[in-house]
C-alpha cells in the first residue's frame, strides 16, 4: 500500500502513527517499536474522538528510551507541541463533530451560513486590532501585519456587481438542487404508495 501511495505521492515520507483515544495506551509502545523500523523517531498522534467536554483533544508524542547502562529498561512517551491547522471546509465540519447531539448535519446553505458568520467575526477581530495598533493602544507586530497584508493581496479583485453575481448564481444552483432532491423525493414517494397499491389489487 505505501509503495502504490509513493508511486502517486513520491513526496510524501512517514513521519509516524495515530490512534483514537484520549492518551497513550498500554499498546502503544509496541506499535511505536513497528513504526521506528520504518522511520527515526516517529511521532505518535492520538486524537480522543470521544469530544469530552465538547473539546477534541489531540496530542502528539515521541518516545525517549530508559536504560540502565547499556540495557533498555523501558520507553517512555514525552509530549511535543502540536499546532493544528485545518482548511475552511474541515474547520466546519470539525466544529459540528465538538457537539456532541445534533437533531441533523447541516445541509450546504447552513454550512456556507456558519462559515460566513465565522468569517465575519474573524474580520471583526482584524478590525479592531488595527484599530488598537493605529490609536498606539497595541504595539504593533511586524508578522501580524505581514500575515493581514498576504491575506488581503491574496483576495479576489472583483467589482461589487460581480461578487453580487457571484454569490448568487452560487446560491440559485444550491437552491436549484434542494428543489430537485425535493422533486425525487416526492417521486420515489408516489412510486412507492403506487406500487403498494397496484400489489394490494
Amino acid at each position: 500500500m505505501l509503495a502504490s501511495h509513493l508511486k502517486v505521492n513520491p513526496k510524501e515520507a512517514i513521519v509516524g502513527w495515530f490512534s483514537t483515544g484520549f492518551g497513550v495506551t498500554g499498546g502503544s509502545a509496541l506499535i511505536h517499536e513497528f513504526y521506528s523500523r520504518e522511520v527515526t523517531n516517529p511521532v505518535h498522534l492520538t486524537v480522543d474522538t470521544g469530544f469530552r467536554n465538547a473539546e477534541a483533544s489531540i496530542k502528539a508524542f515521541v518516545s525517549l528510551s530508559l536504560s540502565l547502562g547499556d540495557q533498555q529498561l523501558a520507553a517512555q512517551f514525552q509530549e511535543i507541541p502540536l499546532d493544528l491547522r485545518m482548511v475552511e471546509a474541515e474547520r466546519v465540519g470539525f466544529d459540528i463533530l465538538k457537539t456532541t447531539v445534533v437533531d441533523k448535519l447541516p445541509n450546504d446553505l447552513e454550512g456556507m451560513e456558519a462559515s460566513m458568520e465565522r468569517l465575519l467575526s474573524l474580520i471583526d477581530d482584524v478590525y479592531k486590532y488595527v484599530d488598537d495598533v493605529v490609536e498606539g493602544r497595541v504595539a504593533p507586530d511586524n508578522n501580524i501585519g505581514r500575515f493581514i497584508s498576504d491575506t488581503v493581496a491574496s483576495i479576489p479583485k472583483l467589482s461589487p456587481p460581480d461578487f453580487d453575481k457571484l454569490v448568487n448564481d452560487g446560491l440559485q444552483d444550491q437552491l436549484l438542487l434542494l428543489y430537485l432532491s425535493s422533486i425525487t423525493r416526492t417521486q420515489l414517494s408516489l412510486a412507492e404508495k403506487l406500487n403498494t397499491a397496484a400489489q394490494i389489487l
